[in-house]
């Protein structure tokens, strides 16, 4: 599955792989892509609103230019006259104010994934998490022998707090953790009619 942005001079390519995300982003700075496997995905969110500050510099400029020419002005004998590049400032630094493209910023191993802030960016930050998810659960979410209840325990609280189980879910293997500890079981802990998957 891929997916494709394009925003002014941003051009992002999302391909969605088995176990890992292709990515590559091109701008007027330059390119960069890279391969991230889906675990290395960070559940944290930033956001990011890029602005072109050429425009707005230049926007500056003109409009201190264009106020200058037409305080000249006032002090010849033609009368007042606006300068035209107090226009033209005013013109960029509106295109710098509302030119801008807003980015959510997901942060991996290998860099930062830039998705453009659109219908296709909410698409892109869903299958991301469903893929990462499911990336989680093929290789975290069991039982190995040997670890004791408090490390699997320790397991699935993780596998929780990385958006892979559920609140049920993480109740049920909560469920049969508790059972397969000698310590709860004599105490009487596991709740009456707790079902063991």
């Amino acid at each position: 599955m891929e997916i494709r942005q394009q925003k002014h001079s941003n051009k992002i390519r999302f391909a969605f792989g088995e176990d890992a995300l292709d990515y590559s982003l091109e701008d007027s700075s330059g390119s960069r892509s890279y391969s991230v496997p889906y675990t290395d995905i960070s559940r944290d969110r930033q956001t990011l609103v890029e602005r072109n500050q050429w425009l707005g510099n230049v926007g500056l400029l003109w409009l201190l230019l264009g106020a200058g020419l037409t305080a000249f002005s006032f002090m010849g004998d033609g009368g007042p006259k606006v300068s035209v590049w107090l226009w033209v400032g005013a013109a960029c630094y509106a295109a710098y104010r509302y030119r801008t493209t807003r980015f959510t910023i997901v942060p991996t191993d290998k860099g930062n994934l830039c998705v453009i802030d659109d219908a296709d960016g909410q698409r892109i930050l869903a299958e991301i998490e469903s893929r990462r998810a499911k990336q989680f659960r093929s290789e975290y979410d069991f039982m190995p022998e040997g670890d004791s209840p408090e490390q699997l325990r320790g397991r699935f609280k993780w596998l929780h707090k990385e958006g892979a189980l559920s609140d049920e879910e993480l109740r049920q293997r909560m469920v049969t953790v508790d059972a397969l500890d000698p310590a709860r079981v004599e105490q009487g802990v596991l709740e009456p009619g707790a079902r063991l998957n």
